[in-house]
């Protein structure tokens, strides 16, 4: 009979023990990430379930002071003058004989049923007076850990007669401290995430701005000069050309032509500039009407070229109508120009459907290029043919991916 009353105490006190680590885990997890907000609330649900007080206490960095990091009380009063008293207490571990000190350096629990005068006694004068208003009649301290490290304590008291801590909780209240522990370390980590983001933003949005300035000193700085190399080229071509030879002439056109790549250089430099700038706006597109009107344009440009354009009819998607444009000019642009050579040219605009995933692609016969050194298709100023071959200046597929990273990939 004793046996079956002692083992139903036995199953009572693990429920119990079961339901306390799911409340206070569950009260935890509702906090989430906030640092501040979770250490209250771990002082707070402590208090309420294991104790009549609670704090905790975190080493800093160096693990010399132990510092007061939140404080909570039944007693609404006490539990005021208790936060205001213990706000700027630390402690330091190597030196202090308070009993979170203690345990913060062995990580050994201590509990005990104490004199409350006793106790006042034996604490350091700075907390002295908070813990003469506790009337402390029994105390648990456990090392909050993560990982076996000590990052702290917590310490519970219990200002009744009659209600101590005994061994059996130590196991409970272990577990209690280091689920606190855990949950500590996610919001510091989270908490160093958001510094390291806000200081990446930070950084980013500086080079932003140097990149405008860059743009800035291409449109105008640059531009200026270009145009003097170009005009006075001309003019010695065309005003001064009796009195240059055959060689000299030749090198003059050479310069003006260079002076033409340079300039269109710095036209796509700052087309991929605006790209990068631009907040895509999405609309519903037809994208087979869009591709019609940028072959119509290209044709109009060399009208002898002769160009089968196979074409998808009614292609939809939601996208940014200006930039998809930007896309069509340069993929269909290309298409153009490397079909040059091929007297069947052809070039289709298609769509695969595969479930809800549709791919546009964009198709022609014409020159190719070794696949081997496919992975530097979109990178910019990288060329796979040779300028005497085919003009350009690598720059357009660059900017067709920035632009189609900018919709989603």
């Amino acid at each position: 009979m004793n046996e079956s009353r002692a083992t139903r105490t036995e199953i009572s006190r693990t429920n119990n023990h079961l339901h306390v680590l799911a409340e206070v885990s569950h009260a935890f997890a509702k906090v989430g990430t906030n640092y501040q907000e979770l250490i209250e609330k771990i002082a707070r649900t402590t208090a309420e379930f294991v104790g009549d007080g609670c704090m905790v206490t975190l080493l800093d960095v160096k693990k010399e002071t132990l510092a007061n990091a939140a404080s909570a009380h039944r007693d609404p009063v006490l539990e005021k003058d208790y936060k205001d008293y213990l706000a700027n207490t630390a402690l330091s571990l190597s030196e202090s004989n308070a009993v979170s000190a203690q345990v913060a350096r062995t990580g050994i629990p201590k509990i005990a049923d104490v004199d409350p005068e006793s106790l006042v006694a034996q604490t350091d004068d700075a907390l002295k007076p908070i813990v003469k208003r506790l009337n402390v009649h029994s105390y648990a301290v456990l090392a909050i850990r993560v990982r076996d490290s000590v990052i702290g304590t917590l310490s519970l008291l219990r200002s009744t007669p009659g209600r101590s801590y005994t061994p059996d909780d130590v196991a409970l209240l272990q577990d209690l401290a280091d689920r606190a522990g855990l949950a500590i370390e996610n919001a510091r980590l989270y908490d160093d995430l958001e510094r390291r983001v806000k200081e990446r933003t930070a950084e980013l949005n500086e080079l932003n701005k140097e990149l405008e300035s860059f743009n800035y000193s291409i449109a105008h700085d640059l531009r200026a000069p270009l145009r003097s190399i170009s005009g006075f080229s001309k003019v010695l071509l065309e005003d001064h050309a009796e009195q240059i030879n055959a060689d000299g002439q030749g090198f003059l056109k050479r310069i003006v032509d260079a002076v033409m790549c340079m300039n269109q250089l710095v036209e796509d430099l700052l087309s991929l500039s605006k790209v990068s700038k631009s907040a895509p706006t999405r609309e519903q597109v037809n994208l087979s009407t869009l591709a019609q009107s940028v072959m119509a344009k290209l044709q109009e440009n060399e009208p002898d070229r002769k160009v089968t354009f196979v074409m998808a009819e009614n292609v939809v998607a939601t996208c940014d109508p200006r930039l998809l444009d930007v896309v069509l000019t340069n993929l269909l642009g290309n298409a153009f120009k490397f079909t040059r050579n091929c007297k069947n040219a052809q070039i289709e605009f298609a769509v695969k459907v595969a479930g809800q995933k549709s791919t546009f692609l964009i198709r022609d016969n014409g020159a190719g290029f070794d696949a081997k050194y496919s992975e530097k298709l979109f990178v910019a100023f990288q060329r796979l043919h040779k300028v005497s071959e085919f003009e350009g200046t690598g720059i357009g597929l660059a900017t067709v991916r920035r632009i189609i990273n900018r919709h989603g990939g």
